[in-house]
């Protein structure tokens, strides 16, 4: 049998198909929540800190879609824990919950089964206790319903975006945790993509994945302190030994033990790889984003880029040598 030739390309444009008089086409309006969630992520994907990402998504969900509280939850490398990372507080306020964690339960693998078999993309489950984070310290503000939608990488779940109604106990609104879910989505492709890192470092991104909860003091110490310098890169290690209640000498041991790095080298890095997220492509205004970065003076960025990346940062960003 005689293979079959495939059709002739054919125009159809609406005047060939209609003949030129035809009704001018009417304009319906968008559904304008479902934009603010899209141009909601495109702003995401345009940072480069992780923390950054997960702090702006929660508190996109606030201002964008109208949630009353959320709180994202990621995975530790060993699947069984979620680790705090931001959420939103009695008061609306933007809240640092890193030093939260629980065990992963049976509603949260229903969630997750649900969510990548298509099934549902997020799951409610009502009088449960509604812990919010006052000065520091996990209480419980009442019982009322919880939402739990997965964030969905490209092989896994990656972790989870909570919400309730604590503040007010108004009812679930499916509208806006559809426009949750529609972020949960598109927020795990963009932890997926700063997980790989940005294929330009000699070393792994330390913005990209920070430590989580782990078992032993001295694990919690140096989780705190990693932490505390993500928040201020100048800040300096007899400072932060001071705060932890550690000599200088002890909080440097655990440090590199814990870390396999310095606390110098480890800030220094990270440093560099914020300055990265605030320079121009191709150069611009290399002082400013140095500053921004937590550097001193453009003298201290210029050694510590060289010593690092064993070029200058001019010809690093510009390919010239």
């Amino acid at each position: 049998m005689a293979a079959q030739k495939p059709p002739k390309p054919t125009a159809v444009d609406w005047p060939l198909l209609t003949g030129s008089h035809f009704p001018s086409p009417r304009t319906l309006p968008s559904p304008v929540g479902g934009l603010s969630v899209l141009s909601a992520a495109d702003e995401l994907r345009s940072y480069r800190d992780l923390e950054l990402v997960l702090k702006r998504a929660v508190e996109v969900a606030r201002d964008r879609i109208g949630l009353e509280r959320t709180a994202i939850f990621l995975y530790d490398d060993s699947g069984t824990k979620l680790c705090g990372t931001w959420g939103t507080g009695l008061s609306g306020e933007t809240t640092d919950e890193h030093h939260i964690f629980f065990e992963e339960g049976f509603h949260h693998r229903q969630a997750k089964a649900q969510a990548l078999a298509g099934d549902s993309p997020w799951l409610t489950f009502d009088e449960v206790p509604l812990i919010v984070q006052i000065e520091g310290e996990a209480r419980v503000a009442g019982y009322g319903w919880n939402a739990i939608t997965p964030i969905v990488g490209a092989s896994n779940v990656l972790g989870l975006f909570c919400n309730d109604a604590a503040r007010s106990g108004t009812r679930l609104d499916e509208s806006k945790q559809v426009q949750l879910a529609i972020l949960s989505r598109l927020l795990g492709g963009i932890i997926d993509d700063l997980r790989r890192g940005p294929g330009v470092l000699p070393w792994q991104s330390v913005l990209a994945r920070l430590p989580r909860v782990g078992e032993h003091d001295s694990q919690s110490i140096v989780i705190t302190a990693v932490h505390a310098l993500h928040g201020n890169p100048s800040l300096p290690a007899g400072a932060l030994a001071k705060r932890l209640g550690l000599s200088p000498s002890r909080l440097t041991a655990l440090f590199r033990e814990q870390m396999g790095v310095s606390i110098v080298e480890y800030r220094n890095r990270l440093r560099i790889e914020r300055f990265f997220t605030l320079v121009a492509p191709g150069g611009g205004n290399l002082l400013q984003a140095a500053l921004d970065a937590g550097f001193g003076s453009y003298a201290q960025f210029h050694r510590v880029f060289r010593d690092l990346l064993g070029t200058t940062p001019k010809e690093y960003l510009t390919g010239q040598k």
